[in-house]
């Protein structure tokens, strides 16, 4: 067999297969056997049709291959002579997309059987006009870059079977007719009432809401319960009123903004906030429908919905992912301008955060706030990203509703059938500017004439009803009138209440997203409750086997196998004749994950490197150098009732924004479970700081949204240079404010246990940032015995370990993580009775009453130091500080640390020793202060 030429690129490969098939028909694949074979002698030929094929057939074979390079042309570039922008005629077809570009002659009456493109034979002129009726209308199908010949061939079969334009039922069309009837009646009416308020309006791109009615009534005929929408704030009133059933009365209490607390931050506008509701879909059954809070960081959302679903397929048990479905909204200058869109789609096929495919909807109004498309990005569409996953994307003019709902029971179909993401452009134009106060004209004067004369999508298809007599004009104005009607009353009754002085009670939410929207106020003292995170000795060897023990016929790497035997070595009594050894701080970590699971907690650990850990210490999962299997040492730990534990390790994709956004996600929908993410570096974080500011930090005073999320972050000063050693402490203690999270700095790893137990066993939720060890991960000083996790809990501070006599000490040395080991070792060489080596744990919420109790201790105390690695205009002291001074308010209050800088620390290792023993030295008083510079 010759060498067949690439059939993504050379026009000769069907006339290549063919030849190939009439020579040796078992020389092709069985696909291109069963397809060639139905291609023999034309069904009714004419006399010249006939005579050709007895000639041999050389007209024919020759016409066949032409039509298929028309068909491919129409397949793979159709889209790009669609009608898709309704502000601009039909574009002209290139020549590759007619008839005579390939010689073929539409008078030519030949019927020609294509079994892969229609059941019936056709001549020249029937294939053409079913190939434009397909693929060059109102949508457009971007499908062809798909490497899946089965995915293609699906949308082929699906799209080509009703020329893209299935049969429209009068029941149908009156569903649109009312979407589209209560959208734009929806957006007149907050217009007049409140002009020149923010509402970003959806006018222009109206066939949205029948399309979620479709989407809603398509999925839940497929089995589907749960829909988890994610969007940006373009149409989302609409959204929560015309589609997921919010009282009118409660957008319209928004607007007025009559109810607030002046006392009080907390809130958020109005079309960033949640909801959820259970609706009715066409067909009669019950939906449940969840709205996510989103900022205005437009993107952000997507990974946290995937997150969500991904947690709420777990919990209601959705292997197969059809139950719950992520629908996610997206802006055209958004999707393809923010990288948290890269990332959240790179998540779409992992195993670890796989939803089976997300239905992603680009509301196209073709700018981005004052921005054109030319100068928004670098491709043709906003949807060119998507190709990158092997989606299909649907493009679809959004003056043609039809259409619209065709596109998402086509992308419905697909995603049930592939568990792949598929996306659809929904293309349509903003009527007014950004926002509603904004004059669009000062930047695209040209469009806004246009749409000034551009009639509603709801005029164009309520002529279309009434012309084809699926509804009468008095139909149509009563409609209309209805809606006007219904939303005045509701304006009425709000005013009505703000008069007397009533409040409007608010919409029940579903139980399944109660705890995803509602949230108490935990008060201060609850924090410093003792929760009993203590473990019993014969778990911990239950845990300790499990957790370095394999099969024989595993063969880990020799340095693993010595991890795995020390680790075995740990659980023993100290003073017994079998003492081994202490707990290293990756050991008492997993053995927190493990009796956490044991206790019946969903644990999730994800980032970069997890299993292995990026400090070569954790081990959760480990490879045999023969085969290249791995092991995952929780999937032979069975939990209290004999069951596998619900536990996961999971090494993700380099990414920070859409992972930590995911996992945000993940621990909203599972209030019960432990999700931890792990930076590789603490300041790798930074790059999720969008998430860690919205959501981590603000998600409860904004939205009433709580979430029990785990950051585990690298920190300590070991010479590695600025990008290796801070984890930015001083940033998450100024997100702080009104107990909204809980940042830890432990020093030993049963404290770094207490409190990720403490984090799961607590009865309130609140994200805990935790900073981690590097270098302590090995040093023999950072260990805890057996007792500290059997018979303790978390310290929110610890004094000297040393029985120092109060009455001789004169200074507290306070610090935090770290740097307490290098004050412990040069206090071992250099002891001073005067100086109390005392270790804050927790940092927020600020343990007040215990500082005070330990001051009381050291009644003579005359100066507190605190010590820390980073400079002084970062880590803990500016936080510190204020709590010190109010509470010491007799007592000198120092700092000693590196001084202030524009960089985190030093980028010389030399030096860094240098000034790393300075510090030390001058927190005990062996040196002078570094001399301070005025400021110029």
């Amino acid at each position: 067999m010759t060498t067949s030429p690439d059939p993504t690129v050379d026009p000769t490969y069907l006339e290549w297969i063919w030849n190939e098939w009439k020579t040796n028909p078992s020389s092709v694949s069985e696909s291109w056997q069963h397809y060639l074979s139905g291609l023999g002698q034309p069904s009714n030929p004419s006399p010249k049709a006939a005579e050709a094929v007895s000639a041999p057939s050389l007209h024919v074979e020759a016409a066949y291959s032409q039509i298929e390079k028309m068909i491919q042309a129409y397949r793979s570039l159709g889209h790009l002579s669609a009608h898709l922008n309704p502000l601009a005629p039909p574009p002209n077809r290139p020549d590759y997309l007619e008839p005579a570009y390939y010689h073929l002659d539409l008078s030519d009456n030949t019927p020609f059987t294509l079994p892969t493109f229609s059941d019936k034979p056709l001549t020249v002129h029937q294939i053409h006009t079913k190939l434009q009726n397909t693929y060059t209308r109102s949508l457009g199908a971007d499908y062809y870059h798909i490497q899946n010949l089965d995915e293609r061939q699906w949308l082929e079969s699906h799209m080509e079977r009703c020329e893209n334009k299935p049969m429209a039922t009068d029941e149908l069309k009156r569903m649109i007719f009312r979407g589209l009837c209560q959208a734009e009646g929806f957006e007149r009416f907050l217009h007049r009432r409140y002009l020149g308020q923010k509402r970003f309006s959806l006018e222009g791109l109206d066939s949205l809401i029948p399309m979620l009615h479709s989407l809603s009534n398509t999925l839940s005929c497929r089995g589907a319960e749960e829909i988890c929408i994610g969007m940006a704030h373009r149409g989302r009133l609409s959204v929560l009123v015309n589609f997921m059933g919010k009282p009118m009365e409660h957008l319209i209490k928004n607007f007025e903004q009559s109810e607030y607390n002046p006392f009080d931050i907390d809130g958020d506008v109005k079309y960033h906030i949640g909801f959820a509701s259970e609706i009715q879909t066409q067909s009669n059954r019950t939906m449940r429908v969840y709205l996510a809070p989103n900022p205005s960081h437009l993107e952000s959302v997507s990974p946290v919905i995937k997150g969500f679903v991904k947690g709420r397929q777990r919990i209601t048990h959705d292997t197969d992912h059809k139950k719950i479905v992520p629908v996610i909204l997206h802006g055209d200058a958004s999707f393809c301008g923010q990288g948290v869109v890269t990332e959240m789609l790179n998540l779409s096929r992992l195993n670890g955060y796989t939803c089976g495919g997300s239905i992603h909807i680009i509301l196209n109004n073709q700018v981005g706030f004052t921005t054109s498309p030319q100068d928004s990005r670098s491709c043709r569409y906003p949807t060119d990203l998507a190709k990158f996953i092997d989606s299909p994307v649907i493009h679809v003019n959004a003056d043609d509703p039809e259409a619209c709902v065709w596109a998402t029971e086509l992308a419905v179909g697909y995603r049930d059938t592939f568990h792949k993401d598929v996306f659809i452009d929904l293309v349509g134009y903003r009527r007014h500017g950004h926002n509603e106060s904004d004059e669009p004209s000062f930047t695209q004067p040209l469009m806004y004439e246009i749409i000034k004369k551009h009639p509603t999508v709801f005029s164009l298809y309520s002529k279309h009803c009434t012309d084809q007599k699926v509804l009468q004009k008095n139909e149509v104005e009563e409609a209309t009138a209805k809606v006007v009607s219904d939303h005045q009353k509701s304006y009425k009754y709000v005013k009505e209440l703000d008069k007397n002085h009533q409040k409007l009670e608010p919409p029940s939410l579903p139980p399944a997203f109660a705890s995803a929207l509602t949230a108490t106020k935990v008060p201060k003292r609850d924090f410093f409750n003792t929760v009993n995170t203590a473990t019993d000795e014969r778990l911990i060897d239950k845990f300790m086997t499990a957790l370095t023990t394999t099969s024989q016929d595993f063969t880990p790497h020799p340095k693993v196998v010595k991890v795995l035997t020390a680790r075995a070595k740990m659980p023993k009594k100290q003073g017994t004749s079998e003492e081994k050894g202490q707990f290293d701080w990756a050991t008492a970590e997993l053995i927190a994950l493990a009796s956490l699971a044991y206790e019946k907690h969903h644990v999730r650990l994800t980032g970069q490197d997890v299993q292995r850990g990026t400090f070569s210490s954790r081990h959760a999962a480990i490879t045999d150098i023969r085969t290249g299997k791995t092991y995952d040492f929780f999937s032979s730990l069975t939990d209290s009732s004999g069951n596998p534990v619900s536990a996961e390790i999971i090494n993700s994709p380099l990414s920070e924004l859409g992972c930590l956004g995911f996992e945000f996600g993940y621990a909203v929908a599972d209030p019960k479970a432990l999700v931890l993410w792990e930076a590789q570096f603490g300041d790798f974080a930074n790059g999720a700081q969008i998430i860690i500011d919205q959501f981590l930090a603000a998600s409860e005073a904004k939205w009433q949204q709580t979430a029990s999320c785990v950051m585990l972050l690298p920190h300590g000063y070991e010479g590695q240079g600025p990008e290796h050693s801070s984890a930015r402490l001083e940033r998450y203690l100024q997100l702080c404010g009104g107990g909204n999270l809980q940042v830890v700095s432990c020093s030993t790893p049963a404290q770094h246990f207490h409190a990720l137990r403490r984090q799961a066993k607590r009865p309130f939720k609140k994200c805990l940032i935790a900073m981690t060890p590097k270098s302590l991960l090995r040093d023999p000083l950072c260990t805890s015995s057996l007792a500290d996790f059997t018979d303790n809990s978390f310290k929110e501070v610890i004094d000297d370990p040393k029985k120092l006599d109060p009455t001789k000490v004169q200074k507290i040395i306070l610090c935090s993580g770290k740097v307490y080991y290098d004050a412990l070792k040069y206090r071992l060489k250099n002891f001073s009775p005067s100086h109390a080596l005392v270790r804050i744990e927790q940092l927020y919420p600020f343990p007040e009453d215990s500082l005070m109790e330990l001051a009381k201790k050291y009644y003579r105390t005359t100066e507190m130091i605190w010590l820390q690695e980073e400079p002084q205009n970062m880590g803990g002291w500016a936080h510190v500080r204020t709590y010190l001074e109010e509470l010491f308010d007799t007592t000198k209050i120092s700092y000693v640390g590196r001084k202030a800088s524009g960089s985190t620390a030093e980028g010389s290792k030399k030096a860094h020793l240098a000034e790393q023993d300075r510090i030390i030295k001058q927190a005990f008083g062996d040196i002078c202060y570094w001399p301070q510079k005025k400021i110029s």
